[in-house]
């Protein structure tokens, strides 16, 4: 079993650490573009952004993350291209179930000590207040589970990606106060390969090394400033008697200062 929910020293420092640098993340995957008009060039930046990330999970998990680092190209045909680099902590867990607890980071789309991903958008359609795209995500979590017996090592890399259809749409606008209310949806497939040898480790076998499953993600933008996303997904070729096989969800608030 896990330790007791009061807080090493190490955890301490690093929840620390995440709150001073909170001040230049965002770990949403999804960026919202509403511009109508071709872009005259096309451009490249790395930024860090300022944002607040705390997120809760139905696995009764409280977590921390911070974005170290994100990379995008826009184009002039709309198509995006991003590489993210995210670090998750959680702070609470609300459940005594190992396997449990190193579930969580697996279905947590940000999830895991570290984790980098690359997000694609092809767009299909836009409109001023509109537009749908292609997404595609691909990333590799470096997750640390519990200790294990013999000194064999408690982390493991699961190579996860996603596809599916992004819409995004514009609901309200004020130009006068300069706000905006924006709403996204990101229903997609999602596979995730991982060792055998992990998976009877960590999950006893009752999760395929390449396992599969869907889910979909919900989110409103209000003023660029804060962020709530509503997660969904689920794992379809787990043991049907395993509790692998729940439907997972995760509520997500990015606040920017």
């Amino acid at each position: 079993m896990y330790k007791s929910h009061v807080f090493s020293t190490k955890n301490k420092l690093w929840i620390l650490g995440s709150i001073l640098f909170c001040q230049f993340t965002n770990a949403q995957l999804l960026e919202l573009d509403f511009t109508y008009e071709r872009r005259e060039e096309s451009n490249f930046k790395i930024h860090l952004v300022r944002y607040g990330i705390i997120g809760v999970s139905s696995l009764q998990h409280l977590d921390l993350s911070a974005e170290v680092i994100k990379m995008k190209y826009d184009a002039k045909n709309g198509f995006y291209l991003g590489f993210s680099i995210f670090s998750t902590q959680t702070l609470w867990r609300g459940n005594k179930v190992d396997e449990l607890n190193t579930f969580d980071f697996l279905m947590n789309p940000i999830g895991g000590t570290a984790n980098g991903n690359f997000f694609a958008k092809i767009p299909l359609k836009r409109s001023q207040i509109q537009n749908s795209n292609i997404g595609i995500s691909l990333g590799t979590k470096w997750i640390e589970g519990p200790p294990t017996p013999n000194y064999q090592s408690s982390s493991f890399l699961d190579h996860y990606s996603r596809l599916g259809w992004v819409y995004q749409r514009l609901l309200a606008e004020d130009a006068l106060t300069n706000s905006s209310l924006s709403f996204w949806t990101y229903p997609h497939i999602q596979f995730h390969r991982s060792s055998a040898k992990s998976r009877n480790l960590f999950f006893d076998n009752q999760i395929d090394p390449l396992a599969q499953g869907y889910g979909i993600e919900l989110g409103i933008e209000y003023n660029t400033q804060l962020k709530i996303t509503l997660h969904g997904q689920q794992l379809t070729n787990t043991d049907p008697e395993a509790e692998f096989k729940r439907f997972v969800t995760r509520l997500v608030v990015a606040y920017r200062f």
